[in-house]
């Protein structure tokens, strides 16, 4: 019987709680403790190793400068989901806790450079049991599920901590992939087109296209990072006062001037762009001598709040700047043109 009808039987008695095969077919054979109630014990434990390591990831991947695409995704695999596959795939174990993914989390990366260095990263700070490329198995006809996979658990300093003592039996499975990967990934798994021999011959033109258009992305955004550090390393466009401002030399002045404490990796220049150009200030020179004439008075009133809200710091490079605005133009004439700014934002959106 499928694990489905076995299911039913949770009520009957049995001297066994493993899961036996027979041929294909899977036997729950029930007991006092079942291999589903072993599931539903261990699942707290997984949860409590799942946020740590989300939390734990997230420091290792803003320490490192990793883009991400979308939001770090997990989960703890349910057990309606390990039972099929068991069956599917004939597979007997007696632990949950000996599954490699029960705990499954998966990054998403914006840019294909970083691949090497979480790679690198995931090696350094956790222990790693085996890694495998996906991309490395594919044939010539077979189309680009590239996706890194890693095996690992919570190396043995961090499980001799009490908050930790009681995760270090658990893996979980990391998968490490390209937002374009990402996208190619989930097309051809609804699809179902894995090799060229799937497809039906009037598509396999546009389904080759769309496989290199991804690939070419990936190689394409490496090529505009290089270029644009390129771009920002040429010492005479940073120190040419007339050269006009764009993202990147404002972000590259306001680092300048202030402290990199201050500075985030999520600062919206384009929208402080914007403010300065309304106010006059379109090129290097202007912005480095309207925030050096101000300095002082803009770091007086990022201490005033530090104090006020006890914290290490509180305006980003871009707060600081627009405090420099209104030290330069005065706080009525800042504030009118952000009310303004609000409204028109507001009727746009509406």
């Amino acid at each position: 019987m499928s694990y489905r009808h076995a299911s039913r039987l949770r009520s009957c008695a049995a001297v066994d709680d493993s899961l036996s095969l027979i041929g294909d077919i899977i036997v729950v054979k029930m007991g006092a403790s079942t291999l589903s109630d072993s599931y539903h014990k261990i699942v707290p434990r997984a949860e409590r190793l799942r946020i740590a390591l989300l939390a734990e990831l997230d420091h290792l991947l803003k320490k490192e400068n990793v883009a991400l695409g979308v939001p770090i995704e997990s989960r703890i695999k349910a057990w309606e989901s390990i039972a099929e596959k068991a069956e599917r795939k004939s597979i007997e174990f007696d632990s949950v806790a000996k599954l490699n993914d029960l705990i499954g989390i998966r990054l998403i990366l914006l840019f294909s450079k970083d691949l090497a260095v979480v790679s690198k990263m995931l090696n350094s700070n956790l222990t790693v049991i085996q890694s495998e490329d996906k991309s490395a198995q594919l044939g010539e006809s077979q189309f680009g599920y590239q996706s890194q996979h890693f095996i690992i658990k919570a190396p043995d300093e961090w499980t001799k901590l009490p908050t930790w003592s009681d995760l270090g039996g658990l893996r979980v499975e990391i998968q490490v992939r390209t937002l374009a990967q990402h996208i190619w990934a989930a097309v051809s798994h609804k699809l179902q087109y894995k090799q060229e021999a799937g497809v039906p011959p009037p598509l396999r033109r546009a389904i080759n296209r769309a496989s290199a258009l991804l690939e070419t992305v990936d190689v394409e955004f490496d090529r505009l990072l290089i270029a644009r550090d390129e771009y920002l390393e040429a010492e005479s466009v940073v120190s040419d006062p007339d050269e006009l401002l764009n993202v990147d030399l404002v972000e590259a002045v306001l680092t300048k001037i202030f402290p990199s404490a201050n500075k985030s990796e999520s600062e919206d220049y384009n929208d402080l762009l914007g403010d300065l150009v309304n106010f006059g200030i379109d090129n290097v020179g202007r912005l480095r001598e309207v925030m050096k004439r101000h300095y002082v008075k803009i770091m007086d009133e990022e201490k005033k709040y530090t104090k006020k809200h006890r914290t290490p710091v509180f305006f980003r490079h871009v707060g600081l700047a627009r405090h420099g605005l209104r030290c330069e133009f005065g706080s009525q004439a800042v504030t009118d043109f952000f009310v303004a700014k609000r409204e028109e934002q507001r009727r746009i959106d509406q």
